[in-house]
């Protein structure tokens, strides 16, 4: 079984408790407009134009095989004959072409992970995010087995958008879930995210009743989400269930836009600002006062 992985970050504190190396899965089914990973929405590796590091050797236009290099006035560009062989990467001197997406086999990609072991001692440990995770659901599970032998606090950091059986499976290794809720009106939540929120939020209620230790996360999105009627819904939703350990504010910010850029991807959240201090400090009040415990920024 091998899974597509676009990055590994390690000495993370904020993707669950303590020190952790965080596991980044590519893949996923939502199309949130104000995603700020837009490289792990694809499930197969991309490659990516660096235009200010390029010097124009063309070193890699002549290491291609497939001639899948076109070189014009604004640069490199990779056309359709790319097979994803890495060679243009790997040999650009400058790093400015990079390939996004590498493939592990699950002990390969734990083998790599558990080096951290040592630095889990003090309540850290390993999460795997994404993109969605269940995404790859086969190597994600396989991956969990493995790391849930070693005795290691696992995070899954997830949008919720699966089946109710994956989630639940995937409860039996989990021991805190990073819960996204983005919207709790469902036809907006599609209108943002390209799907709808019912399968969302009834696996929240699912885990919940399992008896899963859950970390809510929540995207503060100005004109989108932050409405005092859809926060308070929020809360009064998550008031209902037991296990919620935290909500976490997560601030939006536009310093993803240049991703988009090079991902030639369209950027949908120019006009969109990130909100102010005041207000976020007032959305934090409001779900202390229904008694959680309040994280800014994770």
């Amino acid at each position: 079984m091998k899974g597509i992985v676009f990055d590994v970050k390690r000495y993370s504190i904020h993707d669950g408790p303590g020190l952790r190396t965080t596991v980044f899965l590519k893949g996923c089914p939502l199309r949130c407009a104000w995603c700020h990973n837009p490289e792990s929405q694809k499930l197969e590796p991309q490659i990516v134009y660096y235009k200010e590091k390029c010097i124009g050797c063309l070193t890699c236009r002549d290491v291609c095989r497939f001639n899948a290099v076109d070189v014009s006035e604004n640069g490199i560009s990779i056309n359709k004959n790319c097979t994803m062989c890495g060679e243009c990467a790997e040999n650009c001197p400058t790093n400015a072409l990079n390939i996004i997406g590498r493939e592990y086999e699950a002990q390969e990609l734990a083998d790599e992970i558990l080096k951290d072991e040592i630095f889990f001692n003090e309540g850290g440990g390993i999460t795997i995010s994404g993109g969605e995770p269940f995404s790859q659901k086969e190597f994600l599970f396989e991956l969990l087995d493995i790391i849930k032998q070693r005795r290691i606090h696992i995070a899954l950091d997830t949008t919720g958008y699966t089946d109710e059986e994956l989630i639940l499976k995937a409860a039996e290794y989990t021991d805190l879930f990073l819960y996204d809720l983005k919207h709790m009106d469902s036809l907006k939540h599609k209108q943002y995210t390209c799907v709808s929120n019912e399968k969302i939020l009834d696996n929240l209620k699912s885990i919940s009743a399992y008896g899963a230790k859950i970390a809510v996360r929540i995207p503060i999105i100005p004109s989108i989400n932050d409405s005092y009627e859809n926060m308070k819904q929020t809360a009064e939703f998550i008031y209902a269930l037991k296990g919620i350990i935290s909500v976490d504010l997560l601030p939006y910010h536009n310093m993803m836009s240049d991703k988009y850029k090079r991902l030639k991807m369209p950027f949908l959240m120019g006009s969109i600002k990130k909100p102010g201090d005041e207000r976020i400090e007032k959305l934090k009040t409001m779900f202390e006062n229904y008694g959680f415990l309040v994280n800014i920024g994770g």
